[in-house]
């Protein structure tokens, strides 16, 4: 059988749409979300675990590899931190503003004057760029919402996708646990502690939950990486990995089985058979905009009332997302990216 690190050779896999099928499970949870508030049902359940919650796991398990290759091909620290902020700033600068300057003045509560001398108006913006409270958004936006003052239900992954990377770049500059076995032992620790929290201290901080939770994923992720060489890229281990999932039903224990499941189809997907099936690796990576915006254009669709029911909102939500995310890829995050080129280009002479 062929190895993952056979098969993962450059820019030639299918990760940008594995990423755009990802973002869509996430958003179309919000769906009902945003209709009927945060207590409400997505339209499918497996076992207890929502597809847009593993999806958000399939995210965290997919930039653990990467990052992971990202690290040892780059072997440099300021590259690497200068290609993780052009990726992530930029576009969540603009959605920033744009919350502050342009949807909240229209979808506030408030009168005019208030909105604009209220702090919580202004704390928005550094609260987003620098992953702090991203729970709220601009003052009494969208009051008569199922989910009322809320901006994007999306952006608190986004503080622990960038502890990820600050964690994944400690271990690889110190290489500290950085081999294949300390990639073994560190994803078990964090998994083991887990389900721990999960079990045995559910009154834990969220962030704490939160954050283990993901860094399992993501750990999860840079193992596999490690490993490329030594693993087959495969489905068979889901003959064993699906029914314990569903044997396990809504224990906190069976994220594991879950996780190893979702590497497995992400990886086989990303990476099999390069040479016969095209892999879209040319595509425009939208999935990064669809993930941060589509949140509040669905609160924003919502408030002005065009829609009443989680298909209406679906139906006119996503093809104003995608556009948003179209725009904000060609505009904003290309020409960002682009900079790491000509920050970074060789000197002659």
């Amino acid at each position: 059988m062929t190895r993952i690190g056979e098969a993962f050779q450059g820019r030639n896999n299918r990760f940008t749409p594995v990423r755009m099928v990802l973002a869509s499970l996430v958003i179309l949870e919000h769906v009902f979300v945003v209709a009927y508030g945060t207590g409400s049902q997505g339209l499918v359940s497996i076992q207890g675990w929502s597809p847009g919650y593993l999806a958000v796991n399939g995210f965290f398990i997919l930039s653990g590899f990467l990052i992971a290759g990202s690290l040892e091909r780059r072997q440099d620290l300021v590259r690497f931190v200068i290609a993780r902020m052009l990726r992530l700033w930029p576009a969540l600068i603009v959605l920033a503003l744009a919350a502050v300057l342009i949807i909240g003045p229209v979808a506030t509560g408030l009168s005019p004057a208030a909105y604009w001398q209220d702090p919580q108006t202004w704390l928005f913006i550094p609260n987003i760029v620098f992953f702090a409270d991203t729970s709220g958004g601009p003052a009494a936006v969208f009051p008569d919402n199922a989910v009322p003052g809320e901006f994007s239900a999306s952006l608190w992954t986004l503080r622990y996708e960038a502890l990820a990377y600050a964690a994944a770049a400690l271990l690889f500059f110190t290489r500290v646990l950085w081999s294949p076995l300390g990639g073994v032992l560190l994803w078990v620790a964090v998994s083991a502690l887990t389900v721990c929290l999960a079990t045995r201290f559910p009154e834990a901080p969220s962030m704490l939950v939160e954050g283990t939770r993901l860094a399992a994923a993501f750990l999860l992720g840079v193992a596999a990486y490690m490993l490329r060489g030594r693993i087959a890229l495969t489905l068979i281990p889901l003959a064993a990995l699906l029914p314990a999932a569903w044997l396990l039903g809504e224990h906190p224990a069976a994220q594991i089985p879950w996780n190893l499941a979702l590497a497995s189809i992400i990886l086989w997907i990303g990476l099999v058979r390069l040479d016969r099936v095209p892999t879209g690796a040319g595509l425009p990576d939208w999935s990064y905009g669809v993930y941060i915006w589509h949140y509040p254009l669905f609160q924003l669709v919502w408030h002005w009332g065009w829609a009443s029911s989680p298909l209406q909102l679906a139906i006119l939500g996503i093809p104003v997302t995608a556009v948003i995310a179209a725009i904000s890829w060609h505009i904003v995050e290309k020409p960002s990216l682009g900079l790491q080129a000509r920050l970074f280009k060789p000197r002659i002479g």
